[in-house]
């Protein structure tokens, strides 16, 4: 699927009646509190927690500019009640602790060695009046959740037993081997003799080229899981500690990995920009990783993209919402320092040591910025008990109002001070002041990503592959969205709604085709919410425009936010891209139930409105329906593109309803219009159906197809409900 499916026709009028109608733009004047909050870790020199503080011991500067602190609250947990609450102006705290396995980077045999001391800490943790969540990152780049919040040991026990850790991770290294068969017999020499040629550099090449792509790969599978998980606990009032086991973010970038090994001088060659990448002698992919996934390109950075910049914005992204990360690799770094120990004959590209280091620098970053604790080594579980457990008893929350009035997007460096000079204090370094746009996009980021995390608004979505020529298709799109949860579940005086969709569309592998955003206003006035009342649903259509779909699978994301409750729920669906064959075969494309009312200005037959993606059939427009769901006595129409060798001169379907396999009869079907699409070789059809005779229940739709000019036959199956 190519860019220009970036057109997407994103002009949407949402429904005047409660399913047809117009609707004018709302006016948001909304205002909202600026206030950042910091939290503070504070021990004297023995590590003991001091919680004695004022607010005139602190300074606090953003940007290097003293700011005017607002307030000071001590968070101490050692004080509360039985209930482990502590409310401070409405906001309920718990000691909470979250847990994330990297199964992604994580050598399993090494997690599976550690899990029995990993349980023994987390249950000091609930000992001391905690409750523990606990994640998964799998291969696949999602998020599990393991276990809901609990205090029970054997709960903890059994989710920590099904961290899977990764069989792959540790192979990894191999592609970096490669035998040494540097030389070979050039018996085509002129003179008679023979002569050698090195063959080593090419083997090293392809061998720094096969571990540089799946090492980008791991980066993005991590890089997406991470963002998904803390778009999950950002809502979690307070300071949000997780636990972060993983045996390190793979470094991206070929520059980090090769420096100080005697392979990559810090200067680039000379005929190679630095802001080209390395494409050269290296070998012919961009290994600066150039074209990774960036889910943070809403932010608007100019230029190239490359892996420790992104990894940057992954950690302000945990900053800006009070996530502190204390990270633990489970492997020995011992092993990695003593000499690489491989067959005769096979070195490494690149010692296994200077890779392990680049990956714990990252884990170590990742905690050392956002105010945590990186635990490696040998003594990583002794440090756990010593800092984790004591971080968690208390901390101070300074608060200040930043002098932007509006969010600027552009990220904000923090510097706390403490004027008593025994005192050691650790905070996150900075924050982003995330526009509401940016806020949104890094949301439906994480849901497209994930979209089984994402199912607070249960609604309905699905595209179809509307065929218009024997290459191209336009996107016709359908929503079903809940009125009484979503469109009247809000603020009863109300004027405006606005709900927020994203479509999202891949080839299944990663590779983004298509992200594009829907903004659906509603006009709430008296009279509207009146006859909204009276439906179940609220549906609408729009459609791209034309494009050339390559692949034959592709995988969609819908993805529904309501502003004004923060929830957000998606669909996924699988799209299987029309195959058209001119040949003898006949096949039903497309099959789509709907309704039809009389157009007001008529329009070239089966062709979708540009406004509002109705399809003009002669003098009807037809509306689709987001789901087979109807009332029996409904008058329902069917729409259906049939792909045929040549335009049919009788075509005439049957309709049967099965149930459970059997036969219960036939359906009466009324044709309304149909057409032949010369250049697609496709049959449009529209049909008025009766289902009257049927009582209530789940069916299928058996659409049966014979052609008398070439006595081919066809059918398709839909399901439906009756209600």
């Amino acid at each position: 699927m190519k860019k220009t499916i970036l057109t997407l026709l994103l002009i949407l009028v949402v429904l005047g009646r409660w399913e047809y109608g117009q609707q004018t733009n709302p006016q948001q004047h909304e205002t909202t509190v600026r206030l950042v909050l910091v939290d503070v870790l504070a021990v004297d020199e023995a590590n003991n927690p001091v919680t004695d503080l004022s607010l005139g011991d602190f300074e606090v500067f953003e940007d290097g500019k003293r700011i005017t602190l607002n307030s000071l609250d001590l968070i101490n947990f050692q004080s509360l009640s039985e209930d482990r609450i502590q409310e401070h102006e409405g906001i309920i705290r718990k000691k909470r602790f979250f847990v994330i396995f990297d199964s992604i980077n994580t050598i399993r045999r090494m997690l599976n060695r550690e899990k029995a001391k990993i349980i023994t800490k987390l249950n000091e943790l609930i000992q001391a009046g905690g409750e523990i969540m606990i994640f998964e990152m799998n291969e696949s780049g999602g998020i599990q959740a393991l276990q809901s919040f609990t205090s029970d040991p054997e709960l903890i026990a059994q989710a920590v037993d099904r961290a899977s850790g990764s069989i792959w991770v540790e192979r990894a290294t191999d592609d970096l081997v490669y035998p040494i068969i540097a030389k070979r017999l050039d018996v085509k020499s002129k003179r008679g003799g023979s002569s050698s040629v090195d063959l080593s550099e090419g083997i090293k090449e392809t061998s720094m080229e096969v571990y540089q792509y799946r090492s980008r790969l791991r980066f993005e599978k991590s890089l997406s899981s991470m963002l998904s998980l803390m778009n999950i606990i950002k809502e979690y009032p307070g300071r949000k500690p997780v636990l972060l086991v993983s045996g390190g973010f793979p470094a991206v970038t070929l520059e980090e990995i090769m420096q100080g090994e005697g392979i990559l001088d810090r200067d680039f060659p000379s005929n190679i920009k630095k802001d080209e990448g390395i494409t050269s002698k290296i070998g012919h992919a961009d290994l600066k990783a150039a074209k990774i996934f960036d889910p943070f390109k809403v932010l608007q950075k100019g230029g190239r993209r490359y892996g420790d910049d992104i990894f940057g914005d992954l950690i302000r992204y945990a900053n800006s919402h009070n996530i502190t990360f204390y990270t633990m690799d489970p492997d020995s770094y011992l092993r990695y320092v003593l000499p690489d120990i491989t067959e005769v004959g096979y070195p490494s590209v690149i010692s296994t040591a200077r890779i392990k280091d680049n990956e714990l620098k990252n884990l170590k970053y990742m905690a050392l910025d956002t105010g945590g604790t990186a635990l490696q080594g040998a003594k990583k579980f002794d440090n756990f008990s010593k800092n984790v457990n004591r971080d968690l008893i208390s901390y101070y929350e300074l608060s200040y109002y930043p002098k932007r009035k509006k969010a600027d997007g552009k990220y904000h460096k923090i510097t706390v001070k403490v004027k008593r000079p025994d005192i050691k204090i650790r905070f996150r370094k900075g924050y982003f002041d995330y526009k509401p746009e940016q806020r949104e996009s890094l949301l439906f980021a994480s849901s497209s990503l994930n979209p089984g995390l994402f199912q607070e608004i249960d609604f309905q979505a699905r595209i179809i592959p509307f065929v218009i020529d024997k290459d191209y298709s336009q996107l016709w799109i359908n929503m079903v969205i809940p009125v009484q949860d979503v469109i009247l579940g809000g603020d009863p005086y109300k004027e405006y709604k606005l709900l927020k969709a994203n479509l999202w569309v891949d080839d299944g592998k990663g590779k983004n085709a298509l992200d594009a955003r829907i903004d659906i206003p509603f006009h709430l006035t008296p009279s509207f919410r009146s006859r909204l009342k009276l439906a179940r649903y609220f549906g609408f259509n729009t459609c791209s425009d034309k494009i050339n779909l390559k692949d034959q699978k592709y995988r969609v994301v819908f993805s529904l936010f309501d502003e004004e409750s923060s929830r957000l729920g998606t669909v996924e669906q699988e799209l299987i891209a029309p195959a058209l064959k001119k040949d003898q075969d006949m096949k039903i494309i497309n099959a789509v139930f709907g309704r039809i009312i009389e157009a007001h200005k008529k329009g070239k037959n089966f062709t979708l409105s540009r406004k509002d993606g109705t399809l003009f059939v002669d003098k009807h427009l037809f509306h689709p329906m987001g789901t087979n769901q109807f009332q029996g006595k409904e008058k329902i129409s069917l729409f259906m593109q049939i792909d045929l060798s040549q335009k049919p001169k009788q075509l005439e379907p049957e309709f049967r309803l099965f149930q459970n396999g059997m036969e219960l009869g036939g359906i009466m079907g009324n044709l309304v219009k149909n057409t032949w699409n010369k250049k697609a070789g496709i049959q449009n059809m529209l049909y008025q159906l009766d289902f009257s005779a049927f009582p209530r229940g789940d069916y299928d739709l058996r659409i049966i197809l014979h052609d008398p000019t070439t006595g081919i036959q066809t059918e398709k199956s839909v399901p439906v409900k009756i209600l």
